[in-house]
């Protein structure tokens, strides 16, 4: 009897494992556990495009190479400060039929040069020193345009998404409004010049939304182009976010960018460039004096030969001084073409102390009438949306007609985008004067980074 009831319980077992759709499902589940699913895509925010562009943009990798280069330069001219040893190795062999001799000289020589004074490598040194500066203020810069790139990039795609979203939300509207209004005229409650008015409303949302669309794939092309990588999930900045108000004062700003620009602080090194290129050429009126110690040891193999040759070493230690008189008149041209070319840095120099002059004060404005700006935006998104609810809802009693709605909904969507539009570039500005100001980095972006949120927050 128990032997019977295993059988049964067995055979139950046995069917229920051969069960076509158990056996379907016990298969998926091993599938699956057998897939590692790829993570669902992360939002990306500011900071997290910026360190993608950073390890991808080939400007930036360009100019940390030349920096590195010039550094290898430097240390190159200063090698030039320190001695100079060299090894000197000669055979010979000497044979004469007359005497029957053969003669082998071997002559090993070891000399060392030491400069103690040449003004020409004294004055490359300084400007290779001051070459570096720039290349170093030339990465600084790199990155600085790296950042507000990566920011224009990237509030161009929001601005690109937002905008799509609002015309596809108008399209919509419009879509509904001429299915009404064709439903209206059928039965009799609307002619059919609302008809065509629906419909040449709704059409021209279609085509708003098409040229959407493709602003957001040339926005979302920039933006790869940036980074390397495809990015179609990004955080956004709310509409509602508030910004600190700034408290700017134009006097100051303007001497911080007089003197702390990264571009002009580049035009004074190289007018410092410039001028220390006078005293290179000035190298030419200037004495040259240098120690060389050599060691020489010579000794012969003789084969046949009674020469009276003797092995032996010497010792050598002089100074040298080489002074010149007349170079057909060539230096004196070279010094005054480097005074010329001092001059022009110079007036370069002051070119670019106006012009961040006038960018900082610019960009300070911008910030300020951003702030105002915006808030007249806020309160136009308000009356245009209180305003179409009471175009509609007035349209829906014959109080209003159908161009008034068309017009008002045309208006919301453009208090919207603006609003947009405005915070971004509040945004932008406020990036854009820290690198007038020559102290942008990627602390900068962090701050703005916490504004941003994703879309399900």
């Amino acid at each position: 009897m128990k032997k019977s009831k295993r059988i049964n319980m067995l055979d139950k077992k046995m069917k229920s494992n051969f069960c076509p759709q158990k056996r379907l499902a016990s298969a998926i589940a091993f599938s699956l556990s057998l897939v590692v699913l790829p993570a669902a895509a992360q939002t990306a925010g500011l900071v997290d495009v910026y360190k993608m562009a950073r390890d991808y943009d080939p400007r930036l990798a360009q100019a940390k190479a030349q920096y590195q280069a010039d550094q290898q330069q430097l240390i190159a001219l200063e090698g030039g400060l320190r001695p100079q040893i060299q090894a000197d190795l000669n055979y010979a062999n000497q044979s004469s039929i007359r005497n029957a001799s053969d003669i082998d000289t071997t002559d090993l020589s070891l000399t060392l040069n030491q400069s103690l004074y040449q003004h020409e490598l004294w004055a490359r040194i300084d400007q290779s020193e001051l070459a570096l500066t720039t290349s170093e203020l030339a990465l600084k810069t790199a990155e600085q345009d790296l950042i507000l790139n990566v920011t224009e990039a990237y509030f161009a795609v929001l601005l690109a998404q937002q905008t799509l979203k609002l015309f596809q939300s108008r399209e919509e509207s419009d879509r509904l409004q001429l299915e009404s209004a064709t439903a209206s005229a059928e039965v009799g409650l609307a002619s059919q010049v609302d008809v065509l008015q629906a419909k040449s409303n709704y059409d021209i949302s279609k085509s708003n939304r098409i040229n959407a669309e493709n602003s957001l794939d040339i926005a979302q092309e920039e933006l790869q182009k940036i980074t390397g990588q495809a990015l179609d999930q990004l955080k956004t900045l709310p509409i509602q976010t508030e910004f600190a108000p700034l408290q700017l004062n134009l006097s100051d700003i303007e001497k911080t960018a007089q003197m702390q620009n990264l571009a002009v602080q580049t035009a004074n090194t190289q007018a410092q460039i410039a001028k220390q290129e006078i005293e290179v050429q000035k190298s030419g009126y200037w004495p040259t004096v240098s120690l060389q110690a050599r060691i020489n040891d010579t000794s012969y193999d003789r084969v046949g030969s009674s020469s009276s040759l003797q092995d032996n070493t010497r010792n050598t230690i002089s100074f040298n001084v080489s002074v010149p008189i007349y170079s057909g008149g060539s230096t004196d041209a070279n010094i005054t073409a480097a005074r010329f070319q001092s001059q022009k840095s110079l007036e370069a120099l002051r070119d670019s102390k106006n012009q961040a002059r006038v960018n900082a004060r610019t960009q300070a404005r911008n910030i300020q009438r951003g702030e105002v700006l915006i808030a007249a935006l806020r309160e136009a998104v308000k009356s245009n949306d209180a305003f179409l609810a009471a175009a509609e809802e007035g349209f829906k009693v014959g109080l209003k007609d159908l161009l008034e709605v068309f017009s008002a909904r045309s208006n919301q969507v453009n208090a919207r985008k603006n609003l947009i539009e405005a915070l971004h570039n509040q945004v932008l500005n406020q990036l854009r004067l820290e690198a007038t100001l020559g102290d942008l980095s990627e602390q900068d972006l962090q701050q703005f980074d916490q504004l941003l949120r994703t879309l399900a927050e």
